[in-house]
């Protein structure tokens, strides 16, 4: 079975820190990304996003 190219992902917020890196397959979801980026984005957070 041929392994699976992975793309690495990391992601730096507002405040300077990072989320990841994260490793995903090719195949994953806009959704997957999503998902796993909410989930380790910090609790209690308050990010003024210029709108």
């Amino acid at each position: 079975m041929p392994e699976e190219d992975l793309v690495e992902l990391k992601f730096r917020l507002c405040d300077g820190s990072d989320i990841g890196p994260i490793c995903y397959t090719s195949s994953s979801t806009v959704a997957m990304l999503k998902e796993r980026i909410i989930s380790e984005w910090p609790r209690g957070a308050v990010y003024d996003v210029g709108l």
